[in-house]
């Protein structure tokens, strides 16, 4: 079975940035005595690195010895019809004794209305019932509206912004959608260029 694309995002064999070190810690603080959370990255548009922040986020994370499942759910967003509607995804595969990736089954197929089904939202909490931490790497919440049915239901949402390429209004109006859908923002990861 090939590995899910988004374990290229994974630090190798290099040091986690103290950034992300720094991250982790807020971001478990944040989620304080949260069960089994379910953390949602994202950002406003298409060329923030959400990717990359949620595997950093998840190796970082997993260094501290909590099991922790990084999910690639980002999709483009455009609707591919007629596909089979199996929502189980990818079987986790293993990157280390505390960490594991695997892509939803939305990815595969390119369709981001799979993200929001309900069987697709069970599947997903199914999934972090068995692990400390999922990390979901979700696509950006301006152009794909499942995004927000996501956030949502997530434990914490962490909204990525790149300085100097995010647009400020874009970012706000990311923001306010989060709130207005009862997303439990977490803070805003600034990622310089």
């Amino acid at each position: 079975m090939p590995e899910p694309r988004i374990a290229s995002d994974l630090p190798g064999n290099e040091t986690i940035p103290k950034a992300f070190s720094e991250l982790r810690a807020n971001t478990l603080i944040a989620l304080g005595d949260q069960q089994h959370a379910l953390v949602a990255v994202t950002s406003p548009n298409q060329a923030e690195p959400r990717r990359h922040v949620a595997a950093y986020l998840a190796a970082a994370i997993a260094q501290t010895g909590c099991r922790v499942l990084l999910v690639d759910g980002d999709t483009d967003g455009e609707h591919q019809p007629d596909h089979h509607q199996d929502l189980t995804g990818s079987a986790p595969h293993a990157v280390s004794e505390s960490l594991s990736v695997a892509t939803s089954h939305a990815v595969k197929v390119n369709d981001s209305t799979l993200l929001s089904s309900q069987a697709s939202l069970v599947a997903l909490q199914d999934q972090a019932s068995q692990y400390d931490v999922l990390i979901l790497a979700a696509p950006p919440v301006l152009s794909v509206a499942d995004t927000r049915t996501l956030t949502s239901v997530a434990d914490g949402t962490l909204l990525v912004v790149a300085h100097g390429k995010s647009n400020r209004e874009d970012s706000v109006r990311a923001s306010e959608i989060l709130r207005r859908t009862n997303a439990n923002l977490l803070g805003a990861v600034v990622i310089k260029n």
